[in-house]
C-alpha cells in the first residue's frame, strides 16, 4: 500500500516538474521570440533536404508499393525468386523517380514555351493596348474636365519624384564601380538561391530514394522505441493515432493535387474553346494555385484576369465570370467527391488555419496548414473525450453535461 502511495506521488510529482518546465521554455521562447524564430529559420534551412526528401516520398510512395507488389507477385513465379525483393525495390524506386522527372519535365515543357510565346505577344500589343488605354483616358478627359486639373497635378508630382529619386538615389549609385557591383547584388543572390534549390532538390531526391527502400525497417525501429518507452495500450493507441493522420494528411494533399489537376484540365479546354489568350499560362496558374484551400482560386485569378485584360478587356470580364462558375462548381461538386470531407473541418478552422500556417512558412504552410491543423483538432477531441469518459460524463446536444452509469465492475 505505502510502495503503491509512494508512485503516485512520483509520478504527480513528475508530472508538475515537467508542466513547470514546459511552462518555462514557453515563456522563455515568448520573451525571446525573434531569436527563437531566427534559430527556427535557421535549422529549417539546414533540413531542407531532408525535408524535399520526405515530402517527395510521401507523395510517391503510392506509385513505389504499386509497382514493388505487382513486381514481386511476377518474380516470384520465375527463378529470380530469391532476388524479387532487391529488383521490385529497384523498380519501384525507378518508377518513383521517372515520375518525378516526367512531372517536372512536363511542367517546364508546359510553361516555358508558352511564357515565352505570352511574352512576346505582350510585347508586340503592348503599345496599341497603352495607345488604346491613352485615347480611352483622353476621351474621359474630355467629356470630364474636372479630372484633367487632377491627373495633371498629380503627373506633375509623379515626374518630380521621380526626377528627384534620379538625381539623389539612382545616379550616385554608378558614379563608381563598387556601387555598381552593389547594384548587381540582388541579381547574384537570386542566382545563388537558384543553385542552393537546385542542390537541395538533388540532394532531397537521394534521402527520398533512401526512405523508399528502407521505410519497412524505420517504421519497425519507430515501433520497437514505442513499445520499449510506452505502455502497451498506449503505444497501440499511438500508433492508431499515426496511422489516422496518415490517412488524413495523405487522403488531402493527394486528394488536393487530383482535385487541381482536373480544375487545370477543365480550365484549358473551356479557355481553348473560348479562344481566350495566355490558355496554357492561365490554366497552369489556376491549376496550381488551387491546391491552397479557401484563397487559392482568388490568388491564380487575379493576375491572370490583369494578364488578359492588357489583351482584351472584355475577354478579362469572361474569364472573371468563367472562373467564379468553376470554382463554384470544384467547391460544391468536384472537391467534396474527391476529398469526402478529409479533414472534417468547419470553413472558420481552414480559413484560421491558412492565416495561422500561411504567415509562419508561407506557400507551403498554405497548403499544409489545413490537414495539420484538422489533425490537431482531432487528437484534440480524443483528449476531451477520453477525460469526459474518466468522469463518466457526456455533453448532451445543447452542451450540458450528463452524468453516466458505470459499467460493471469498473472503479467510480
Amino acid at each position: 500500500m505505502k510502495k503503491e502511495k509512494w508512485e503516485i506521488q512520483i509520478r504527480w510529482g513528475t508530472t508538475a516538474f515537467l508542466v513547470l518546465v514546459c511552462t518555462a521554455l514557453i515563456i522563455m521562447a515568448l520573451q525571446n521570440f525573434g531569436t527563437v524564430r531566427e534559430g527556427v529559420n535557421k535549422l529549417l534551412d539546414i533540413l531542407t533536404p531532408i525535408i524535399y526528401g520526405i515530402v517527395m516520398a510521401y507523395l510517391l510512395n503510392p506509385i513505389y508499393d504499386f509497382i514493388y507488389r505487382n513486381t514481386k507477385k511476377l518474380l516470384d513465379r520465375t527463378k529470380l525468386k530469391k532476388m524479387s525483393v532487391s529488383l521490385s525495390k529497384t523498380a519501384g524506386t525507378v518508377m518513383a523517380v521517372l515520375c518525378l522527372l516526367l512531372l517536372i519535365f512536363g511542367l517546364v515543357a508546359m510553361i516555358i514555351p508558352e511564357l515565352h510565346r505570352s511574352l512576346i505577344s505582350l510585347s508586340n500589343s503592348l503599345p496599341s493596348n497603352l495607345n488604346k488605354i491613352y485615347a480611352n483616358a483622353m476621351k474621359l478627359v474630355n467629356d470630364y474636365p474636372e479630372i484633367a486639373g487632377y491627373l495633371s497635378q498629380s503627373f506633375n508630382e509623379f515626374y518630380k519624384f521621380l526626377a528627384n529619386f534620379s538625381l539623389e538615389q539612382l545616379m550616385p549609385n554608378f558614379r563608381n564601380f563598387a556601387s555598381l557591383l552593389a547594384s548587381l547584388a540582388p541579381l547574384g543572390s537570386g542566382i545563388w538561391s537558384m543553385i542552393n534549390w537546385i542542390k537541395n532538390f538533388i540532394i532531397g531526391v537521394i534521402i527520398m530514394i533512401y526512405l523508399l527502400n528502407t521505410k519497412e525497417t524505420l517504421a519497425y525501429g519507430a515501433r520497437k522505441i514505442i513499445f520499449a518507452v510506452f505502455p502497451k495500450k498506449f503505444a497501440v493507441t499511438m500508433l492508431e493515432t499515426f496511422h489516422e493522420i496518415d490517412t488524413m494528411f495523405g487522403g488531402f494533399i493527394l486528394g488536393k493535387i487530383i482535385d487541381s489537376l482536373i480544375v487545370g484540365v477543365i480550365c484549358f479546354i473551356v479557355l481553348s474553346i473560348m479562344d481566350m489568350p495566355y490558355t496554357m499560362l492561365v490554366s497552369v496558374i489556376v491549376g496550381i494555385t488551387n491546391i491552397i484551400p479557401f484563397f487559392g482560386p482568388f490568388i491564380g485569378a487575379i493576375p491572370s484576369i490583369i494578364l488578359i485584360l492588357i489583351s482584351s478587356p472584355i475577354q478579362a470580364l469572361y474569364f472573371a465570370i468563367f472562373i467564379l462558375i468553376l470554382q463554384q462548381v470544384d467547391g460544391n461538386i468536384i472537391g467534396p467527391s474527391i476529398l469526402h470531407g478529409s479533414t472534417g473541418i468547419s470553413s472558420f478552422w481552414v480559413l484560421f488555419a491558412i492565416l495561422l500556417f500561411g504567415g509562419l512558412f508561407g506557400f507551403i504552410g498554405m497548403i499544409v496548414g489545413v490537414p495539420i491543423w484538422g489533425i490537431i483538432l482531432k487528437m484534440s477531441e480524443r483528449l476531451t473525450d477520453h477525460l469526459l469518459r474518466k468522469k463518466h460524463m457526456t455533453l448532451d446536444e445543447n452542451g450540458k453535461p450528463v452524468n453516466e452509469e458505470p459499467a460493471c465492475g469498473e472503479p467510480v
